[in-house]
């Protein structure tokens, strides 16, 4: 089907087979992918109300679609270079831009390394513009597809019930449609936020939120894989980039409404296209209660769960990653 050797899909006696790259060699074998999707990668900059954002696009020739990912809170697009690896060597196009706030994308606050906005609709509008002005242009007419991870989620919910024409199949993974916000009760934490915004902190760092940590524990991490939250987080120390960390009373405001609305019964009727959501058994970040209910409210949803696994399950271990991009790469195949 495409390139072979770890980390690939090849082709077994005339069926895709994918294989992960081993956790054992990552570096070694990222390093090789890096230069690899370099060589490959168009870059530019797209224009949106407020500044500009950073966007990355793959083209392949005969590319069976296009896969638009969208990154989580705090994330970026260099996180997502092995995901687009494995979309591309199965026979995809990928395209994927850097959130406002977030990567190589502009700020709204002076804190580079807090997540202000005032509006999560924003969040939607820029998708759209992407949508329109650069990925439909690349992709020529072709099939879209949406990959979306936690924060990103929640946008990509938004964005199927504003604009259900756009694509054609959609994975939501561990999708922030309810903020995991501990023993505080979500109306409460919305309340205390709202509660700064009137005194004029909306744009100042959320009180149960830090800085960027250069030493974060492991353990304390959203993956289970040593080898991939290793590899990422020496990126992080190299590139103040990619050192987002907390968020604003702002922002924790209106992402607490957006999850209130993406799964709004009324507004959940309006996703017609297939979505797979799939679901981590120990996130901390986010609330399982709500994912259920959008499936169950959404046209043709499905729900697949990881129970042992924790929040990224897109840098989960081998032994969860494998099957997980498996069912992925089906889902996408299915016609």
């Amino acid at each position: 089907m495409a390139e072979t050797g770890h980390g690939a899909v090849e082709e077994k006696e005339g069926q895709a087979a994918f294989s992960c790259l081993l956790e054992e060699q990552y570096e070694q074998q990222m390093q090789e992918v890096e230069t690899r999707m370099a060589a490959i990668r168009q870059e530019g900059k797209l224009f949106v109300r407020g500044g500009a954002l950073y966007y990355e696009l793959y083209p392949r020739k005969e590319a069976a679609a296009v896969i638009v990912i969208c990154h989580g809170f705090c994330e970026s697009s260099e996180k997502y270079w092995e995901f687009i690896h494995y979309f591309y060597g199965a026979g995809y196009q990928v395209a994927v831009w850097d959130q406002r706030g977030h990567g190589k994308s502009f700020r709204e606050g002076a804190d580079a390394n807090v997540v202000h906005v005032e509006d999560f609709e924003d969040y939607v509008e820029d998708l759209h513009v992407f949508v329109e002005e650069v990925v439909k242009p690349f992709c020529a007419g072709g099939r879209l597809y949406l990959y979306a991870h936690s924060m990103g989620g929640c946008v990509g919910a938004r964005y199927l019930e504003q604009y259900p024409a756009d694509f054609e199949k959609a994975v939501l993974n561990a999708p922030m449609l309810a903020i995991h916000t501990g023993l505080c009760p979500l109306p409460v934490a919305r309340a205390v936020c709202d509660a700064a915004k009137l005194l004029g902190w909306g744009k100042k760092r959320l009180f149960t939120q830090h800085a960027f940590r250069p030493q974060v524990p492991f353990a304390r991490s959203c993956t289970d894989s040593e080898a991939r939250y290793a590899y990422y987080h020496k990126k992080r120390l190299q590139n103040a980039s990619y050192q987002t960390s907390a968020a604003s009373y702002a922002w924790g405001s209106t992402a607490i409404r957006a999850g209130y609305r993406a799964v709004c019964r009324k507004n959940a009727g309006l996703v017609k296209i297939p979505v797979l959501l799939c679901q981590a058994g120990k996130d901390k970040q986010v609330r399982a209660s709500s994912q259920k209910k959008f499936v169950r409210r959404i046209q043709n949803g499905s729900l697949c769960t990881y129970p042992a696994s924790k929040h990224e399950l897109y840098r989960a271990q081998n032994a969860v990653l494998q099957p997980y991009m498996e069912t992925l790469l089906q889902f996408f195949a299915k016609t």
